[in-house]
């Protein structure tokens, strides 16, 4: 299941309803789809406040994907990637490909990385959560100028279960346009980064660089 996947209306018929009570987190992303409502809206955790802003951003989402999967892709963000463009344009016009079997023709690519924060799922596990400003972002491009980002997850550094990614959505957006606008030959400012706090980032329990990315020495953009 890719990062925006939609749930089946067979969670309502009533003769699931027992289902209920078994599967809550599946009933609860139904219900904020049906109520027309963003996940990172609707979505509660006991351990978690979703509603408050992460990394000073009012923007987030929580992604929904198999609980095995360590990478998670979220194409509804590409219609504000589109406006990020404001009246920049880029031709061919830039769509997100959501086809995995498009992977050998891949015509560049850019790895990187956003904000976003986890929340362990091992509900025995001692540790709710952690933020990371270092969570790996791999960019791609196709011809016709298609791409996807792909979004790499954190494993808990207690019980080794991959954490549930919630993505800050602003950093999302800026470096992946940023990216774009490079690609077409857009002339753009580098971003200025300040120096940035926290706790070093654990490779051991980073997926981006277990797969042989370097989240460390990733680029700010050059």
């Amino acid at each position: 299941m890719e990062g925006d996947e939609k749930v089946s209306y067979r969670l309502f018929d009533p003769f699931f309803t027992p289902c209920y009570r078994m599967f809550g987190a599946q009933w609860r992303r139904a219900m904020a789809m049906l109520a027309n409502q963003p996940l990172s809206k609707r979505f509660r955790h006991a351990k978690f406040n979703s509603s408050a802003p992460l990394f000073g951003s009012t923007s987030t989402r929580w992604s929904t994907h198999k609980a095995d999967d360590t990478t998670v892709k979220f194409p509804s963000l590409h219609a504000d990637i589109e406006k990020a463009f404001g009246t920049e344009s880029i031709i061919p016009k830039p769509w997100f490909n959501d086809h995995s079997e498009d992977d050998d023709k891949v015509t560049q690519e850019y790895f990187t990385h956003v904000m976003g924060r986890f929340k362990c799922q091992n509900q025995n596990c001692s540790k709710s959560g952690w933020s990371s400003k270092k969570v790996g972002i791999l960019i791609r491009q196709f011809s016709g100028n298609g791409y996807y980002a792909l979004v790499f997850k954190q494993r808990c550094r207690v019980c080794d279960k991959l954490g549930v990614l919630r993505l800050d959505e602003d950093s999302y957006v800026e470096r992946v346009v940023y990216r774009l606008k490079k690609w077409a030959g857009i002339h753009v400012e580098k971003p200025v980064f300040g120096v940035k706090r926290g706790e070093p980032h654990e490779r051991e329990f980073c997926e981006a660089c277990l797969a042989g990315y370097d989240c460390q020495k990733a680029s700010l953009e050059e």
